[in-house]
């Protein structure tokens, strides 16, 4: 039972820092391609699952960043949409 309850905490934490630094890094570089930022954080959790030496949970700990990376960049380009959307109509309006 411990051992799961200390890997969901970590699965927790590790997904809140991929959500947040995914989310970042799309910010700050938005040319930056989609891909390479989720593959930059599937390798994070390849890496992460190898430093815990728990390689049975390697694949998830890679999908899980992965799809969480995916969810931080869409965010982050749904905003950059939205911001293009409102501009464009307060062009229409003026």
């Amino acid at each position: 039972m411990g051992f799961w309850l200390l890997f969901s905490l970590h699965f927790f934490i590790m997904g809140s820092l991929v959500l947040l630094l995914s989310g970042i890094i799309t910010f700050l570089i938005p040319r930056m391609h989609f891909l390479i930022t989720i593959s930059l954080f599937g390798f994070v959790g390849f890496l992460y699952a190898l430093f815990l030496e728990v390689m049975d949970l390697a694949i998830f700990a890679v999908f899980f960043n992965m799809l969480l990376s995916l969810i931080a960049v869409g965010l982050v380009q749904l905003g950059y949409y939205f911001k293009k959307v409102a501009d464009d109509r307060s062009q229409e309006i003026v």
